[in-house]
């Protein structure tokens, strides 16, 4: 039951008619980072999409950005070892990056198809978690490139890592889970 409602919370606040960024609002003010923590996040992932939109136009539709806490995870699918590497150097060029985690897959799989069905997963995983008892959903950032979960972010303890890896290990079509979550009480 609680699945269910959560899941036409979720419908509803993604609705045409809700108001432009309420859910952002309502996210930001449960999440754990102070506001201050969260300009400075949202300052860096500004700086890298500028700074690789000005590079190369296909590695800025190919890479995808999370920063958490100063922490960038870079993920996405790219054709060549060297554009891993470009993408990698622009981020480490950019002030106050923390740690940079580079999961891009240096691939050809892929494509609109492959592209698709990770959106499904991500879209099911995202409900899952919200769902999910002992899991604040809101301090995880998840991204799923070729059917593989890349979860970044923060729990605060152990059991509640293990219980977000757990749902996304359970959902349909994901070969694999890579955590990069700290756990910070």
């Amino acid at each position: 039951m609680k699945y269910a409602l959560v899941l036409l919370a979720a419908l509803a606040l993604s609705a045409c008619g809700a108001p432009p960024g309420v859910s952002t609002v309502a996210r930001l003010a449960s999440e754990d980072r102070t506001t201050s923590q969260i300009t400075e996040d949202n300052r860096i992932l500004i700086a890298f999409n500028r700074a690789v939109a000005g590079e190369s136009g296909a590695l800025f539709r190919d890479v995808s950005t999370d920063v958490y806490l100063t922490r960038m995870m870079l993920t996405g699918a790219v054709a060549t070892a060297p554009a891993k590497a470009r993408a990698e150097a622009i981020a480490r060029g950019i002030q106050g990056v923390g740690p940079i985690v580079n999961e891009l897959q240096v691939t050809s799989e892929g494509g609109v198809g492959a592209t698709a069905n990770d959106l499904v997963i991500e879209q099911k995983l995202g409900v899952k978690l919200l769902a999910a008892d002992g899991v604040r959903s809101v301090n995880f950032r998840y991204r799923v490139v070729n059917g593989t979960v890349y979860l970044f972010g923060r729990a605060h303890t152990q059991a509640e890592l293990d219980k977000a890896m757990a749902e996304a290990r359970s959902t349909d079509n994901v070969r694999r889970v890579v955590s990069h979550v700290q756990v910070r009480p």
